[in-house]
């Protein structure tokens, strides 16, 4: 399966990082024995071992009642626990199960429904519309099965002036330039996944309009209050900067943040391990909202099927809720398995673009099948 995290929108930009070499040291382990689970120290030792110093992530294992919180980070070569459960780092990607759960509110709420069409809720109307443009629903949006690309066109030439924080200056005139002037579908809306974080910052941006809230006092309003999630936010500065793990570029310099405008519901959200826990505990209850995130929308494959929001993967008789994230700085990975009450929850400040970044995903799922 394609890796969902924000990383494709600067593929071309950083293409040379292929070619470059990585000669960061093996780190020494140093976690057996301080992390209650011996398997589970031995993976992040050996999967951790070759990002660079100042590499640090933070971990939450969810076990029916039971949570752990730790944290590992790279001093000296040396991997070493970390207590960081309360640290913020950027969540990238897993922002779009948040707008997708908003979406979901508001379905219910009866406000919005799911198969409502986008072309109704823009503050404008476009000439001439395509059929394939007049068929796009919400729903598509939230899935992935829009057909839109992954970003707009017009925002390629922000990117190029500023790599290090592509999405700050894409604001909604540019979204309506882009809608108005080369709004198209890369395949039929509605029949296959294409991953598209324009679909879902376009989402994200609807229901602003929709509830005449910003995207920050939804989330706070229907999400972080009600949950507890006090180290939640879309807003850079009101993170105290003690509190925010610094980003990491591939070499394992710190890096810049990035600010998101008119697409923020793809992936602007800084948060910690402990806040979404909660959130994680949330999709384990009985809750109309957050059973409809998780009801299959459309069927990939006989191994992957797309909630809102979610990627379910079928994994014998077992369905696992996935979604993972990547920025310039920073890569995170969620799982959570309904049945069987576990979840792991995983954000590091290592670098969407550190060739070894996609490894996260594969040992999320291999601590998964190591909680008992």
């Amino acid at each position: 399966m394609t890796s969902i995290t924000l990383k494709i929108i600067l593929v071309a930009i950083f293409l040379t990082l292929a070619s470059m070499c990585f000669n960061t040291l093996k780190a020494q382990g140093n976690l057996q024995g301080k992390i209650e689970n011996d398997k589970i120290a031995i993976l992040l030792e050996e999967n951790l071992a070759f990002f660079p110093n100042k590499t640090e992530i933070s971990l939450a294992l969810i076990n029916g009642k039971q949570s752990e919180f730790f944290g590992v980070i790279r001093k000296n070569d040396t991997l070493q626990i970390e207590t960081n459960q309360n640290a913020i780092f950027e969540i990238g990607s897993i922002t779009k199960v948040f707008t997708s759960t908003l979406f979901s509110e508001l379905v219910i709420e009866k406000k919005l429904s799911l198969n409502d069409h986008v072309l109704d809720l823009l503050p404008f109307q476009l000439e001439s519309p395509s059929k394939e443009q007049t068929s796009i629903t919400l729903k598509m949006l939230a899935n992935h099965t829009s057909g839109l690309p992954s970003l707009p066109q017009n925002i390629m030439p922000l990117i190029a002036l500023d790599e290090s924080d592509p999405y700050r200056s894409y604001t909604s005139d540019k979204l309506y330039e882009y809608l108005k002037t080369d709004f198209k579908t890369k395949t039929a809306a509605g029949k296959k996944s294409v991953y598209s974080n324009l679909g879902t910052g376009l989402l994200g941006h609807l229901l602003t309009l929709k509830t005449k809230k910003s995207y920050e006092e939804l989330l706070q309003e229907k999400i972080f209050k009600p949950l507890g999630m006090n180290n939640s936010t879309t807003i850079l500065k009101q993170i105290p900067e003690t509190n925010l793990v610094k980003g990491l570029d591939p070499q394992g310099q710190v890096t810049s943040n990035w600010n998101f405008d008119a697409l923020e519901g793809a992936g602007a959200i800084k948060s910690s391990v402990t806040d979404l826990e909660k959130f994680a505990r949330k999709h384990m209850e009985n809750s109309t909202v957050y059973n409809l995130t998780q009801k299959v929308t459309h069927i990939e494959n006989k191994q992957v099927s797309l909630g809102l929001g979610w990627h379910i993967i079928s994994q014998g008789d077992q369905e696992i809720l996935f979604h993972n994230g990547g920025t310039g700085g920073y890569t995170s990975c969620m799982l959570i398995n309904k049945r069987t009450q576990k979840s792991v929850i995983m954000l590091t400040n290592i670098s969407a673009f550190h060739p070894k970044s996609q490894s996260i995903d594969s040992l999320c799922f291999k601590i998964l099948n190591l909680i008992n």
